[in-house]
């Protein structure tokens, strides 16, 4: 993938690249993250101070990100999709957003665990029937 091709997904309003997050992780079943030696990165939420982790469907995408985000300490993660399924519980509960396939200037849709977790089993569902 070029890099006017990613440019390009980028542009696209949050809705659409969180469309496109559902549709691409339940047919790659992996998932790209930002992760270092202590963890995986966390960005800061303005109104009320939530950690939000940020999440790709293609590592082209996570790298973009990481890049324009001067997150030099991390590296690209991939994700088992079943693995990820599980984490969102856990990140439920410990009260965590995700900020689903974030653009470079740090737009995209942040929802609940559980939200992200009922679109990809509702896609999922889908894909068996």
């Amino acid at each position: 993938m070029t890099q006017d091709e990613i440019n390009s997904v980028f542009k696209k309003p949050g809705e659409k690249r969180y469309s496109l997050f559902i549709r691409e992780v339940v047919k790659s079943e992996v998932v790209y993250g930002l992760s270092d030696e202590e963890g995986w990165a966390l960005l800061g939420d303005d109104n009320d101070d939530a950690d939000i982790i940020p999440l790709f469907p293609g590592a082209e995408y996570a790298e973009a990100f990481r890049i324009a985000a001067e997150f030099e300490e991390y590296n690209v993660e991939a994700l088992d999709v079943n693995e990820l399924m599980e984490w969102l519980d856990e990140m439920e509960e410990d009260k965590l957003l995700v900020a689903v396939f974030p653009n470079t200037e740090f737009n995209g849709v942040v929802v609940e665990p559980s939200h992200l977790k009922a679109d990809l089993q509702k896609e999922f569902d889908k894909e068996v029937e």
